[in-house]
């Protein structure tokens, strides 16, 4: 395994991590927000005894940062690393988040009081006394930043995380990073990034500031595995990506990413790993953080760290296939979005 320092926090991460949200489960909507009524949505397939088997198969393997939120399964994801990591914590660097905010009005006091609650349950739900890295998920009122940045330094002061930072999705803009900069500390960020979502504003503000990244949805929710290129029979029809990808446009998409398994006929690289080796390697990169739920897919994962490089001609070929569906996805994406909020309604 590789290991690489994450930012200005000093921390040394293995280049390949664990993305917790699928460790949630399937569970009821946007969970705590009072807006919305429950909504069946989440992962389908996590049972919790092979979760924690998972964790300690990947501890095995040099495996050092696992990444989670409050809102994944409302809160099941840190419950069940706090398990799984029993006589296990200081080998590892947690990463959790504090969920959304929920109101559109300036409210230090209750901006203040989200951040606290945030750590302290996720600290409870961990079971340990400091969070490694404590990210925003969602940015409160922005007139409310500097209260919020200013908590996240008491807990820093305080000792109940070690650095803390802001998931990109939150602000979606390097300008929002940047603001966030001038109230406090913004040591890491996750990033979503994968061939067919290239977020590459964002890693170069991490490379120009010298802040960590680990990179989410890196497979692009496990669509770049290329288990379903050619056959869904395998997705659950409860999973959130389902009824995308069963679309004529998600057909008509997957059929032209299966182009991408040139990537795999010499034999060294599977799928994955070539997906998640292509993002290893591009500077400003610290760790890659795909979810896995079983032995077999965390070992997968990071095998990536040892297989051949990309070549420069497989590179510009695997963007040149996945830009001409790249529309299609954020369409399926915002489909999905659409159908969700019409079932909220």
């Amino acid at each position: 395994m590789e290991y690489r320092t994450l930012g200005k926090t000093g921390l040394k991460v293995s280049v390949v991590g664990i993305g917790g949200w699928p460790l949630g489960g399937l569970v009821g909507g946007a969970v705590g927000d009072p807006r919305n009524p429950e909504v069946a949505e989440g992962w389908t397939g996590a049972v919790d005894e092979e979760s924690i088997r998972m964790i300690h198969k990947a501890d095995e393997l040099g495996v050092n940062l696992i990444d989670t939120a409050e809102v994944y399964g409302d809160g099941h994801s840190e419950s069940i690393i706090g398990l799984a990591l029993k006589g296990r914590r200081d080998r590892w660097v947690v990463s959790t988040k504090v969920r959304g905010f929920y109101t559109h009005e300036v409210d230090q006091d209750q901006t203040r009081k989200r951040i606290i609650e945030a750590c302290e349950g996720g600290l409870r739900r961990l079971r340990t006394d400091y969070i490694d890295l404590f990210l925003l998920h969602s940015c409160p009122h922005k007139e409310t930043l500097p209260v919020a940045m200013e908590t996240m330094a008491l807990l820093r002061r305080q000792g109940k995380i070690r650095a803390s930072g802001i998931s990109y999705s939150a602000v979606r803009h390097v300008k929002g990073v940047r603001s966030l900069m001038g109230y406090g500390e913004v040591a890491a960020m996750v990033i979503s990034y994968n061939l067919l979502s290239r977020n590459d504003d964002g890693l170069r503000l991490a490379r120009k500031e010298n802040i960590g990244t680990m990179i989410a949805s890196p497979l692009a929710s496990g669509i770049l595995s290329g288990r379903w290129f050619n056959d869904l029979s395998t997705l659950d029809r409860m999973d959130w990506r389902y009824s995308g990808l069963i679309s004529p446009r998600g057909r008509a998409a997957l059929k032209k990413l299966a182009e991408l398994r040139f990537l795999t006929e010499s034999g060294e690289r599977t799928m994955a790993q070539a997906a998640l080796r292509f993002i290893i390697d591009i500077d400003g990169v610290t760790s890659v953080i795909p979810g896995a739920l079983r032995d077999f897919e965390i070992e997968e994962d990071v095998g990536a760290a040892g297989v051949p490089p990309l070549s420069a001609k497989e590179r510009v070929r695997a963007m040149e296939i996945t830009d001409q569906v790249r529309s299609s996805f954020f369409l399926i994406a915002l489909d999905e979005r659409r159908r969700l909020a019409s079932l909220r309604s």
